[in-house]
C-alpha cells in the first residue's frame, strides 16, 4: 500500500490530525512575550502560562487560518510531501473541490514548508495511539 493511502486512513478525524500538532512550540506570547505554555490536551490549546490567552494547536502553522477545513488540509498536506509524483494543483483542486487559486496557493505553502511535520516518523514511534488513549479518557471521564 502506498505510504500517502495509509497516512490519509491514519489520519480520518479532525481530532487525530490535533495530535501530531501538540508537538509544534509556540515560541513566545503575542502578548506578553513570555516563553512557557501550559498544553490542554482536551480541547486542543495552548495557553501562556503568565497572562493566560489561549492559542489553538494550529497558531502558527501551515494550517493556521485554513478556509476549507483541517482535514482536508491534512490530507492535502499527505499527497503533497508523500505522494510520489507530486499531484498537480488542478488535480487537488478537482479532488477536494476547491478553486484552483487556493490549491495552487496552498501547494506552494506546503512546498515552502515542507519539513514542518514527518507524519511516518510519527506513526513509527506509536504516539498517536497514546495520546488517542488519553483523549479518549478524558472525554469519557468528563461525560460521567
Amino acid at each position: 500500500m502506498d505510504v500517502s493511502r495509509k497516512l490519509i486512513k491514519q489520519f480520518d478525524s479532525i481530532n487525530k490530525c490535533y495530535f501530531p500538532l501538540l508537538k509544534h512550540k509556540i515560541t513566545t506570547c503575542v502578548k506578553c512575550d513570555n516563553k512557557k505554555f501550559y498544553t490542554s490536551i482536551e480541547k486542543f490549546e495552548k495557553t501562556c502560562k503568565n497572562c493566560k490567552t489561549r492559542y489553538k494547536i494550529t497558531f502558527n502553522t501551515l494550517f493556521h487560518n485554513v478556509r476549507f477545513g483541517l482535514l482536508k488540509a491534512f490530507h492535502i498536506y499527505i499527497e503533497i510531501i508523500y505522494k510520489k509524483p507530486q499531484p498537480r494543483a488542478s488535480e487537488l483542486a478537482r479532488r477536494y473541490n476547491l478553486t484552483y487559486k487556493t490549491a495552487y496557493n496552498f501547494k506552494n505553502k506546503v512546498i515552502d514548508n515542507n519539513s514542518f511535520i514527518d507524519l511516518e516518523f510519527y506513526l513509527m514511534k506509536n504516539q498517536l495511539s497514546d495520546e488517542e488513549k488519553l483523549y479518549d479518557y478524558i472525554v469519557k471521564t468528563k461525560n460521567l
